[in-house]
């Protein structure tokens, strides 16, 4: 196929920065895992940096017949002034061998550290030869953003038309000879009731874990996770999940960086022909940074459970399609200090499944960029205040018009969150509150209205991190937020 000059462009400047991020990870790959300290060391990092993400309910990738890519991708960003490039990478397609470039496009870094991302070229499907061709797109918005930490050791990133999805470089295997305490929360997928039929990935909040902690140490390529606790939501009783407190993995170098695969807790028998099938956990972990990113191989097959068609997860440290964990605070944090800072982040709702058990998509899930305590001050943020009433703990903010943020003082203020009067440990606060205003776009009741929520808080990188989750009455809604640059 011909390709456009400002396609080969592109493609010319990817291959470029792609054989400078194959050297610097030959020298990771020479330097080995393993050692003897109880943190990782930092590494400099040279732009790009590519970026391990799990998979999250909604990102679409069109080939054949299926609208779905239920794996983890890479993402490669080049912040190079003037000549940024990004692109979206998955691995061992059907048909096609090796890596797939999905999406790719220009870059450039905007205000409080934001990436705008313009997506220029991506990947669709051709049915009559079932090969993947390229296209061009000339939207001229088309709104895609990333939030990159200051050493590029994390972040999220948004596509357009694709949820957010968390982002770990995951660059050297871990290095804890003293146990690590992480704290998590689940990625939530769309919500089902259990025993529902259906297919695709699913959660259901009223049974599944939805945040927890481990305890991670390592040696060489042996990563041992012990004391996991796993709960499900505090508004569905908190109650412990029981299952195994331990588990081991293998950490080496993959396609996704230095990652480490986790035998699965659960050992799923194929309907179809009996095979036993162990489910496997993929987990990275920023060096140095104070992050966690699992994809806990979310199939979406369905199996049979005591008459019941359900769809499995792979509980090694959360459900729905993965886990997103902070390093858990030595001691109490200054809960003052966290809703005094300003955000950069995103507000997912994963939408409500499709329970019609011929089709595997879910449907109304939403994913828009959001600030918060940018607009404190704003009308809107008095009005919601008016509904909210006195927050214990609590920070205003929301997403942007068009998820257009080219004016970073000004985004609605149509979300509140309240963490709560006193944290469960440090850096948990399990009785977290979301208030949702009237005027957010995916409220269709008419009326602003709040749900319980868990939160975790912590720092990567120095920077001030907040993670919530929650379920409403129609959908689960996950609110990741970054300290802004």
């Amino acid at each position: 196929m011909q390709h456009s000059e400002r396609e080969n462009n592109l493609f010319h400047r990817l291959a470029g920065k792609a054989g400078l991020l194959g050297g610097v990870l030959m020298a990771f790959l020479i330097a080995g895992c393993g050692g003897s300290t109880t943190k990782q060391t930092s590494t400099t990092t040279s732009t790009p940096q590519t970026y391990f993400a799990p998979y999250v309910a909604g990102t679409t990738y069109y080939y054949g017949t299926s609208a779905s890519l239920e794996t983890p991708l890479t993402y490669t960003m080049d912040d190079t002034a003037g000549a940024g490039t990004f692109s979206q990478t998955a691995y061992g397609l059907p048909s096609v061998p090796g890596s797939q470039v999905l999406n790719a496009g220009v870059l450039s870094v905007g205000q409080s550290g934001l990436r705008n991302l313009s997506m220029e070229t991506y990947y669709v499907s051709n049915n009559n030869v079932n090969a993947a061709y390229i296209a061009e797109t000339y939207i001229p918005f088309q709104p895609a953003f990333a939030l990159e930490l200051a050493d590029q050791t994390g972040g999220l990133v948004q596509l357009h038309g694709q949820p957010v999805a968390p982002l770990v470089a995951a660059t050297q295997c871990p290095n804890f000879t003293t146990s690590q305490t992480y704290q998590f929360l689940t990625i939530p997928s769309p919500l089902r009731t259990a025993g529902t039929a259906g297919g695709g990935t699913s959660w259901d909040p009223t049974a599944e874990t939805a945040y927890g902690s481990v305890d991670i140490s390592s040696s060489g390529s042996t990563v041992t996770l012990k004391n996991i606790n796993q709960y499900i939501l505090p508004s569905e009783g908190g109650t412990a999940i029981s299952g195994s407190s331990s588990a081991t993995g293998a950490c080496g170098s993959t396609s996704y960086g230095y990652i480490t695969d986790v035998p699965g807790q659960l050992v799923i028998t194929d309907p179809g022909n009996g095979q036993i099938v162990p489910a496997q956990a993929k987990i990275g972990i920023g060096a140095n940074s104070g992050l966690l990113v699992e994809d806990d191989n979310a199939t979406g097959q369905l199996v049979s459970t005591s008459g019941k068609t359900v769809s499995p997860y792979n509980n090694t440290l959360g459900a729905g399609t993965g886990t997103v964990g902070l390093l858990k605070p030595s001691s109490a944090l200054s809960t003052s200090a966290v809703i005094g800072a300003q955000y950069l982040g995103f507000i997912y709702g994963a939408g409500v499944y499709n329970l019609n058990p011929g089709l595997a998509n879910s449907s109304g899930w939403t994913s828009h960029l959001a600030s918060f305590n940018y607009s404190s001050t704003s009308s809107g943020c008095a009005s919601l205040a008016a509904q909210t009433g006195p927050l214990s703990n609590g920070i205003y903010g929301g997403d942007y018009t068009n998820d257009d943020p080219t004016t970073y003082t000004s985004s609605n203020c149509d979300f509140a969150i309240d963490l709560g009067a006193a944290q469960t440990s440090n850096g948990l606060y399990t009785n977290a509150t979301v208030w949702m205003g009237a005027n957010y776009a995916a409220n269709t009741t008419g009326k602003a209205y709040s749900f319980k929520a868990v939160a975790i808080a912590g720092q990567i990188d120095k920077k001030n991190a907040i993670f919530v989750l929650g379920v409403d009455s129609t959908q689960p809604w996950a609110i990741y937020l970054l300290q802004s640059n």
